[in-house]
């Protein structure tokens, strides 16, 4: 999809720039306007729309399944440790523990039964009254019962301690962030049903563009100003960066560590991060309008004017950020060199070219 969109944009600066009026020829070569890389001032830093987040939340649900019978809490709902989040229709797990002590019960009879037998006939065997092969299966009935009786000891405390997990607790103080399921919606175990912020440090995150993720790196400096106290600046540094990228946006989210934020700033407000140029160690990124690139056999490329020529090349570029007006290019031009910047479509190699003066005919 991103390769699509540059595709397009090209297309149409493309058309645009073919709209444009180029400047005349002269006799024997082609007048071509010019730009020289870094000639527009780089940005001092880069700045990112960020967000105010706890430093842990968590997706809670409930270890079993079954049907959800009361949810107390709402999003924004603030919990302390050991309050009731949600709760499931006991009815069922009720019904398996009183299964259970039925099975126990019996297995307990049972086994009690068979230790009788065995206490009963152990002397009538030492004197020959009944054969010892009957004896040895009355044994083998004790054993088998007092593990019957273990396994239904066993199921018991399972039942009860499932009846026990049909409701969930906070398991530390926080303030919900997410309401995923609702009373009567049948759920399966571990299904998330809310979503807690802990109470305790904030963080901001943020998402960073393709561009920049590959030079900035935990421990960064930066600062972040909060949109409702921009006057206000918070010193922070870069926490963590994501590994992957999100799959919509295509960007990296950022988190940071801001020292004395929780005073000044509540949950989802909104805050501009901005990272100093020398604290994300970019690579030059040199700016250049949108009418100096073209896609050529699928790269994108620029034309470029060599010193003391009047031939123009080809230099196949890295697009870093495309904009409405101009793009980045982080690899393939070095500062200095000449860019051709209008009609570019309508060039090539073989063609003689001298720079424009600026005078229209």
């Amino acid at each position: 999809m991103p390769g699509m969109m540059l595709a397009m944009t090209l297309a149409l600066a493309g058309l645009l720039a073919a709209c444009e009026r180029t400047p005349p020829a002269a006799p024997g070569a082609v007048p071509v306007r010019l730009e020289s890389v870094g000639s527009r001032a780089p940005a001092a830093a880069v700045s990112l729309p960020g967000v105010v987040a706890a430093r842990t939340e968590s997706q809670l649900g409930l270890r079993v399944g079954g049907r959800l019978a009361s949810r107390p809490v709402d999003r924004g709902a603030t919990v302390r440790q050991g309050d009731i989040l949600a709760t499931l229709d006991p009815i069922p797990l009720q019904l398996a523990v009183q299964a259970a002590e039925a099975q126990l019960a019996q297995a307990r009879s049972a086994l009690e039964q068979a230790r009788s037998d065995v206490t009963r006939n152990r002397q009538l065997v030492a004197r020959g009254a009944i054969a010892r092969a009957d004896f040895e299966r009355m044994e083998t009935a004790a054993a088998t019962a007092a593990a019957q009786s273990r396994a239904a000891a066993s199921q018991l405390e399972r039942a009860r301690t499932d009846l026990g997990d049909a409701t969930l607790r906070a398991p530390h103080d926080g303030v919900v962030t997410a309401a995923w399921a609702e009373p009567g919606q049948v759920i399966a175990a571990g299904a998330p049903v809310v979503s807690l912020a802990y109470a305790g440090e904030l963080e901001i995150q943020a998402d960073l563009p393709e561009h920049l993720v590959a030079s900035i790196s935990p421990g960064a400096a930066a600062q972040v100003a909060l949109l409702e106290q921009p006057a206000q600046k918070f010193p922070a540094s870069v926490r963590e960066v994501s590994p992957a990228a999100d799959t919509t946006t295509r960007t990296f989210r950022v988190r940071l560590t801001v020292p004395g934020l929780d005073q000044a700033a509540r949950l989802g407000m909104s805050a501009t991060v901005t990272l100093p140029r020398q604290a994300t160690g970019d690579t030059p990124a040199w700016t250049l309008p949108l009418s100096a690139l073209l896609q050529q056999d699928g790269q994108t490329a620029v034309w470029v004017l060599p010193p003391e020529s009047s031939r123009l090349e080809l230099r196949p570029v890295t697009v870093g950020r495309l904009g409405a007006d101009d793009f980045t290019v982080t690899a393939g031009l070095a500062a200095g060199e000449r860019v051709v910047t209008a009609g570019v479509h309508r060039l090539d190699a073989q063609l003689e070219v001298k720079p424009w003066d600026g005078r229209l005919p």
